[in-house]
């Protein structure tokens, strides 16, 4: 199980730390790598708290992808869970990602929608004014985020959770037999099951409404999840190749999903019944640039989504 890095003095380090690489092995028991994997997510959760309670837009940003891992290893195993307790357990994550949102979706603001808009459009005080009252926003959301993750119901959860994949809670009243198995008889099933939603979830790409792609975006993230859990199982240079085809695919949709919640960042910034203010003319000049470039890419998003939905995964040829 992959060791959190402790410091001399028993703190944490105050700089954000990545996913470690997977060590998941062919002989290992399905439930073992389900534990496995809960704790080395833990482990980045933990390891990242001190550099989020800092400031450090990456440590909640690392807190936020310890988070989304987790749930997206829980949904792949799913089919091999007892329902009630691996509700309970996406409820608790669910708590972590609704207490950082807004803060990382502020900092997305910021760097991915209004910095590349400044530099392009030309130069204008309602720009200025609208950072301002961004970054207003966006310290509050940083406040409640450390508030947050100070709390005892941080801590607790995260003991709750170490606890339930420490004595396999998934088993409940179960004998987990299923989980026995051998991960790479166990793989195939968990990742063809994953792609099947993804294929499903892009289907007619082009029509589809900003709310459908970004259910198709969530999907991806859940399939490239479980590849990198389970990629060391297969030919590195053939998963790497299908990994690599996702994030660009993942970063295409999530250049989407930024422009769909900045829309949303930009309404709650006018009060209802309130007159036109400069910042909203200045939100909606830089979705209205952000949109054209959206567009100019969507040719180049749909290539990408319809070769990686006919390309031969990974996990359907031999096993090193």
């Amino acid at each position: 199980m992959t060791v959190s890095v402790i410091l001399a003095d028993g703190t944490f380090p105050s700089v954000a730390v990545h996913a470690p690489p997977s060590e998941v092995h062919r002989r290992l028991s399905g439930e073992a790598v389900l534990q496995q994997a809960g704790g080395a997510c833990l482990d980045q959760l933990r390891s990242n708290k001190d550099s989020a309670r800092a400031g450090d837009a990456e440590g909640i940003h690392q807190l936020r992808v310890a988070v989304r891992r987790l749930r997206a290893i829980l949904s792949a195993f799913a089919p091999f869970l007892l329902p009630e307790p691996r509700r309970w357990a996406s409820n608790e994550l669910r708590w972590f990602a609704d207490a950082l949102g807004e803060a990382r979706n502020l900092d997305v603001f910021v760097s991915a929608l209004l910095v590349p808009a400044r530099a392009a459009l030309p130069a204008a005080s309602e720009f200025e004014r609208l950072a301002i009252a961004i970054e207003r926003r966006r310290q509050a959301a940083h406040t409640a985020a450390r508030q947050a993750i100070a709390s005892t119901r941080f801590d607790a959860s995260v003991r709750a959770l170490t606890r339930w994949f420490d004595r396999r809670g998934w088993r409940a009243d179960g004998d987990g037999k299923v989980l026995q198995r051998p991960i790479e008889e166990l793989a195939p099933i968990l990742l063809d099951r994953v792609r099947r939603q993804a294929r499903k979830r892009g289907k007619g790409f082009a029509d589809q409404s900003e709310e459908q792609r970004h259910r198709l975006r969530i999907t991806m993230k859940k399939l490239r999840y479980a590849c990198e859990l389970l990629a060391v199982l297969y030919d590195p240079a053939e998963s790497k190749q299908f990994i690599q085809r996702l994030k660009r695919l993942q970063d295409d949709l999530g250049d989407i999903n930024d422009v769909r919640v900045g829309r949303e960042i930009i309404a709650a910034l006018a009060e209802p019944g309130a007159p036109e203010t400069g910042i909203a003319h200045a939100g909606r000049r830089m979705l209205a640039w952000h949109a054209r470039r959206l567009a100019d890419n969507e040719p180049r998003l749909g290539r990408r989504l319809q070769q990686l939905i006919e390309t031969k995964p990974f996990w359907h040829k031999a096993t090193i």
